[in-house]
C-alpha cells in the first residue's frame, strides 16, 4: 500500500485554500465598481467619481472655506453644509451650480445639515465647550436654537432617525439621540473610539457609529450593546487606516466607509481613501487615487440611488 505523507498533504492543502480565498478577494475588488459623490476635506472640493464612465468625472471648487456634510435631497440636489461660512448650500448635480444658499455668522461652524421630508433644514453647529442646533423654516428663516441640554462637544456628522430624533457623536467617545426639543434620550460610551465622526440609524433601528480615530465602525442594539464590528486597527495587510468618517450601508448590506488620512492636500498619500466591507468585516473593494482627490471625509454611494428622490 501507497504511504501518504499527511504532513505535505495538509500544508498542500492550507496552501490551496489560502489561494483561493485571496484570488476570490482579488478578484471581487477588480470586478466591483461603483459611482460615487466625494467630499475632499483637504483639498475643499467636491468630486463625482464614475468607475464605469471615468469621462463622466467631475470636480467642483470650494474656494469659500471648509464644507464638511453632504445630503441629497431630491431634485437632483445636492445639500451641504459651510463650516467656515456658517449654514448651508445647494448644488444642482447637473449644472454643478449654486442654486441656493443660506449664511448667517450665528451658524459659524456648522458641521452638519440635515433636510427633513417637510422642507425644514437643521444645521448642528460646534460653539466652544457645546454644541448648538438651529431648525430654519422652508425659507432658511431660524425656526428654533434647540437648547443644548448635554454639554458635551465637537459634533460632526448628525442624522435623523426614524423616529424623528437626531443621532450624532461627541466628546470623542460619546453617542448622543435628542428630541427637537434639544431633550437627550440616549447617550452612551463606544469603548475604542476617539472622535466619533459620523452615527446613523439602520432599517432594523440599530445604530451604526463610525469611530473616528478608533478605525472602526460598530453596530449597537437598542440595549446599547455592540453586536458587530468591521476594520479595526492593525488594517489588513496591504491597507493603512487614519480615521473612519462618513459611511454608508449598500442594499447588499456591504458598508462602505470614508477613510479620512489628515488635513493636507497631499495627506491621501498616506493610506486608502474609501474602503467597502461585506456582512463579514472582509474588505471587498477600495479606492485610492492620491492624484485626483485629497483627504475623504464624506461619501455618497449613488449605485442604488435614484438622485431626483429625497434621502435622509
Amino acid at each position: 500500500m501507497k504511504r501518504i505523507n499527511l504532513k505535505v498533504t495538509s500544508v498542500r492543502f492550507l496552501v490551496a485554500i489560502f489561494l483561493t480565498i485571496f484570488a476570490s478577494n482579488l478578484f471581487a475588488e477588480e470586478t466591483i465598481k461603483h459611482k460615487f459623490l466625494l467630499l475632499d476635506e483637504s483639498r475643499k472640493q467636491i468630486l463625482f467619481v464614475d468607475q464605469f464612465e471615468p469621462k463622466n468625472d467631475w470636480v467642483i471648487k470650494l474656494t469659500d472655506g471648509g464644507v464638511w456634510d453632504l445630503q441629497l435631497v431630491g431634485n437632483n440636489r445636492l445639500l451641504v453644509a459651510l463650516t467656515d461660512k456658517g449654514g448651508f448650500r445647494e448644488y444642482d448635480l447637473q449644472t454643478r451650480e449654486v442654486v441656493r444658499e443660506v449664511t448667517d455668522a450665528k451658524y459659524k461652524q456648522t458641521m452638519t445639515v440635515i433636510r427633513f421630508p417637510d422642507g425644514k433644514t437643521l444645521l448642528g453647529c460646534n460653539k466652544g465647550k457645546s454644541y448648538q442646533f438651529y431648525l430654519l423654516d422652508t425659507e432658511g428663516k431660524l425656526l428654533e436654537e434647540l437648547p443644548a441640554e448635554s454639554k458635551k462637544k465637537s459634533i460632526r456628522v448628525a442624522r435623523r432617525t426614524s423616529r424623528g430624533t437626531i443621532v450624532f457623536g461627541c466628546n470623542d467617545d460619546w453617542v448622543n439621540e435628542i428630541d427637537l426639543k434639544g431633550k437627550v434620550l440616549r447617550e452612551f460610551k463606544v469603548p475604542g473610539a476617539r472622535h466619533i465622526y459620523h452615527v446613523m440609524e439602520k432599517p432594523d433601528g440599530n445604530l451604526l457609529v463610525a469611530a473616528g480615530y478608533g478605525c472602526f465602525v460598530a453596530e449597537y442594539n437598542k440595549e446599547n450593546e455592540q453586536i458587530r464590528k468591521w476594520g479595526g486597527l492593525p488594517a489588513p495587510d496591504g491597507l493603512k487606516f487614519i480615521f473612519f468618517a462618513k459611511m454608508q450601508i449598500l442594499k447588499n448590506d456591504n458598508l462602505v466607509v470614508a477613510t479620512w488620512t489628515g488635513h493636507g492636500a497631499n495627506d491621501s498619500n498616506k493610506g486608502v481613501q474609501l474602503v467597502e466591507f461585506d456582512n463579514k468585516g472582509n474588505v471587498v473593494w477600495k479606492w485610492h487615487n492620491p492624484k485626483l482627490a485629497g483627504s475623504i471625509n464624506n461619501v455618497i454611494v449613488l449605485d442604488d440611488l435614484d438622485i431626483n428622490k429625497f434621502y435622509e
